[in-house]
């Protein structure tokens, strides 16, 4: 099939190929030239004549429909037809083939580049072949141009010479229109084969974006660096262009969420941190060039981390305390409070120390128990956030002195010899914390000292009426109620179980947080708080322990608990708690004020240290207080049986007093002294003198009570018999010595039960109370009694005597000896022969009543 000529064209053609009005050349070109804006209607036509060329990269396709595939607006279109003058190279590769692969755009390049071989084949055919014709019209022309120039006469216009020109001239015009298209295209071609060249020599840079955004998706961060280090320097050696700024915009975008992403890393709270975790972080920011100071933001992000969690834990823990408090004191009353734990000896005493054997059963409510290990809890946890600040607190330390620094930068230049880093001194300059910014740090860690010693004075200086609202202002009066650190209505015994717990972790975070040696502050800060919570965690121990003892008459039980030697008189299990109780405060609080032994000294600071002369004095009285609050609490019960006084309850009073004069009193001071270094025990204490004055009184209402007795039975009996004119032929002994000896058996039975060592004392003040009545109730009778009287009072007065036997007092015999000798009108001789001649009357009563008074024999 022929070739059609590649010159052939109409108007139609070069209106619509070079986008004019009209072909009139005395127009000018650009009001002449279509605007796609204001034309649109001829703008369609020419687009869809254009549109109707193959796209030059994918000739599989026209150009309309990729334009309709990607949606592209008509009056947009122009910009991506290679033909047309509006031609936008940028534009044609970012949205035509924006997917394309290098490997595509290069195979389209060798498409390209065989069509236009092709097409400059056809242009060399057509000149080849025109060539000769051309040149001989040419040479014609010029001839026949010549010869009208030198057959001119004069003439501007011989035969038309100037219309020649012209129509010679629009003829050139027109061939260089037809071959403009040709030169444009190859124009372009060259431009576009300078850009696909210029892309692959710098395809690395142009592929970063994509390698990066794959990196970071694949979270392979290592790759990221590696390909980000490459790239800077890449960009550093290509030359800049507004093509290689767009692309390193990307890159620096992608870069920029890398950076993100590390600052949440490193801002985010991370438990149990170390330097392998932030150290590897801060060195990626570095080369990521950031340019703030990454230490310095992890420092004031950490602490601000540290007292948000402080103030939290504070706010939620305070409330639940309250909470506690409001629900024990709405289901007690005022004065409940259970004592009823101290009976349970195995809790607390001294003879069961040993883990294995010690029974660690309840001492208070549970309600009252259930506070106080919220009150744990809370500390616990905070001595957990302390730990946590004090590791943090170290890499501070370390950051500044430069450890770490250091360390970043030594790791850098290892990556710099091996060339995978390029270090710079802006790096050293930026990490270096400069004297202002550690004066900075050091105050945000003192303020967080502040922050503890304010949380812990909230719950230690509140009183049980102002807790939850701060430190208490009011004036201490010595009475649980002043400590809103323990539960309202607990027991000393509770206090001494838990305030150890509670103490023991505080004194030593606030050790380990003084030894950090932020600043002379905080060391002062924490010593005085440790202080405060010492001094008021012996007050609240003193003070609770007084009120139990006062009350502690509530716990006698009156039921023997073990019978003491060597004398083996029987008490009850009162002296055992007393002991026991006051061993066991006494061990807390000098465990509590000595744990300066148990924590260690580091960088010569130690906050906690021996307790003052002054608290020691202060505890001394308090152990005073509270042993004299044992008497009171003893008279308490003893008061109960003041009206009768003669019972059981009346005689294990009376011992346990003496085993508490006689021993536990004493092991208490020797213990006390033991464990404070005191000398209590060697010391002339009034509490004693109270004590045998008490047990006096006790005693004397005890023989008081056995007097009454004794008298109203004398009283009777004595006065029946009638003295005057009294005969009889059996002499038996009276009934007013019988029966009062009939209560001097009952009482020493009682007493040998429970208190045989007051059956002598007892008996003696009985005999001689006895013997003085009968002395002056015989005085009336003196001189008017009558023979068989005298012989009755005789055998009376002789059987009285015999039958006590080794219980007989020489006063008791004096007296009735000398009562007898009064009956006798002071008649000795007749006194002695009526002792004779009653003889053996007596010995008859003593063997008659041998059974009777047997307990005498002993």
């Amino acid at each position: 099939m022929p070739r059609s000529d590649p010159f052939t064209f109409d108007d139609s053609k070069l209106l619509s190929m070079y986008q004019l009005r009209t072909l009139n050349p005395e127009n000018d070109w650009e009001t002449d030239t279509l605007n796609p804006e204001l034309d649109n209607a001829k703008t369609n036509n020419i687009q869809r004549t254009l549109g109707d060329v193959p796209d030059p990269l994918n000739p599989s396709m026209s150009m309309t429909q990729v334009l309709n595939r990607l949606q592209i607006p008509a009056n947009e279109r122009y910009k991506y037809y290679i033909h047309g003058n509006g031609f936008n190279t940028k534009l044609f590769l970012r949205d035509i083939h924006k997917d394309d692969t290098f490997k595509d755009l290069t195979e389209a390049l060798n498409t390209l580049d065989f069509s236009l071989q092709e097409q400059s084949n056809h242009l060399k055919e057509l000149v080849q072949k025109n060539f000769v014709r051309y040149v001989r019209c040419k040479s014609n022309l010029d001839q026949i141009y010549d010869q009208f120039n030198k057959r001119m006469n004069g003439s501007d216009n011989f035969l038309g010479i100037y219309h020649l020109d012209e129509s010679l001239n629009n003829m050139v015009r027109a061939t260089t229109m037809k071959l403009l298209p040709l030169v444009d295209q190859s124009t372009k071609l060259k431009s576009y084969r300078a850009t696909i060249r210029y892309v692959e020599e710098n395809r690395e840079l142009f592929n970063l974006p994509k390698t990066l955004l794959e990196n970071l998706n694949k979270k392979d961060y290592t790759n990221l660096m590696v390909e980000y280090k490459k790239g800077v320097k890449l960009y550093t050696q290509v030359k800049k262009n507004i093509v290689v700024d767009r692309i390193w915009n990307d890159v620096e975008s992608i870069i920029e969420q890398y950076r993100k992403h590390i600052w949440d890393l490193l801002m985010a709270p991370f438990e149990n941190e170390d330097q392998e975790y932030f150290l590897p972080l801060i060195s990626k920011l570095m080369d990521l060039k950031v340019e703030e100071n990454p230490i310095n933001i992890w420092i004031e992000t950490r602490i601000k981390h540290f007292n948000a969690q402080l103030t939290s834990l504070a706010q939620a823990i305070m409330g639940k305390l309250v909470m506690a408090q409001q629900c024990i004191l709405k289901n007690n009353s005022s004065d409940d409070i259970d004592l009823s734990f101290y009976l349970n000896l195995e809790t607390y005493s001294e003879g069961t120390l040993s883990f294995t054997s010690r029974n660690y059963s309840l001492t208070d409510s549970p309600v009252i128990v259930e506070m106080w290990l919220q009150i744990l809890t809370y500390i616990e946890s905070i001595s957990k956030l302390c730990s946590n600040f004090v590791e943090f607190w170290e890499h501070v330390e370390r950051f500044m002195n430069n450890i770490y620094q250091t360390s970043l930068l030594n790791e850098k230049r290892k990556d710099n010899i091996i060339g995978l880093s390029d270090q710079t001194q802006d790096e050293a300059a930026i990490l270096q914390l400069s004297a202002a910014e550690v004066a900075i740090t050091k105050e945000r860690g003192e303020n967080f000292i502040r922050l503890v010693n304010k949380t812990l004075c909230d719950l230690f200086l509140a009183s049980q009426e102002s807790l939850g609202n701060g430190p208490t202002v009011s004036k201490e009066k010595g009475i649980p109620s002043d400590y809103g650190f323990i539960p309202p209505r607990c027991n000393s015994l509770s206090c001494l179980r838990y305030l150890p717990k509670i103490v023991d972790p505080i004194l030593k975070f606030t050790t380990e947080l003084a030894q950090l040696t932020i600043n002379e502050n905080s060391i002062n800060i924490l010593r005085n708080l440790d202080s405060k919570i010492l001094d008021r965690c012996v007050g609240a121990i003193s003070s609770t322990k007084l009120r139990d003892m006062s009350n502690s008459y509530v716990l006698e039980d009156w039921e023997v608990y073990q019978t003491t030697s060597p004398q083996e008189y029987c008490i009850t299990q009162y002296p055992e708690i007393v002991l026991s109780f006051n061993q066991y405060s006494i061990r807390t609080m000098r465990d509590i004020l000595f744990s300066y032994e148990k924590l260690p000294v580091l960088n010569g600071v130690s906050i906690v240290n021996y307790p003052s002369k002054q608290l020691i004095t202060g505890i001394e009285v308090q152990q005073i207080v509270s042993l004299e609050s044992v008497l009171e609490s003893i008279l308490k019960n003893a008061a109960k049986d003041k009206e009768n006084p003669r019972n059981s309850h009346t005689i294990l009073t009376l011992t346990n007093l003496q085993h508490i004069k006689e021993h536990t009193f004493p092991e208490i001071l020797q213990y006390f002294d033991e464990a404070f270094e005191s000398n209590l025990s060697t010391k002339k204490l009034e509490i004693f003198t109270l004590l045998n004055k008490m047990e006096s009184s006790i005693f004397g209402n005890y023989l008081s009570g056995l007097k009454l007795t004794l008298r109203d039975i004398l009283e009777e009996k004595f006065h029946e018999i009638n003295w005057a004119i009294h005969s009889s032929n059996s002499f038996r002994a009276g009934d007013y010595i019988i029966e009062t000896l009939m209560v001097l058996v009952t009482v020493h039975s009682e007493c040998f039960q429970l208190g045989p060592q007051l059956i002598h004392q007892i008996l003696k003040e009985t005999q001689i109370f006895i013997s003085k009545y009968l002395f002056e109730a015989f005085k009336p009778y003196i001189g008017n009694v009558s023979p068989d009287g005298l012989l009755q009072i005789t055998v009376d007065l002789q059987f009285f005597q015999r039958v006590l036997r080794s219980y007989l007092e020489q006063e008791t015999e004096v007296i009735l000896t000398a009562c007898l000798q009064n009956c006798m009108n002071n008649d000795i001789s007749k006194m002695q022969r009526c002792m004779s001649e009653t003889e053996p009357i007596v010995a008859s009563n003593l063997n008659r009543t041998s059974v009777q008074f047997a307990s005498f024999e002993s």
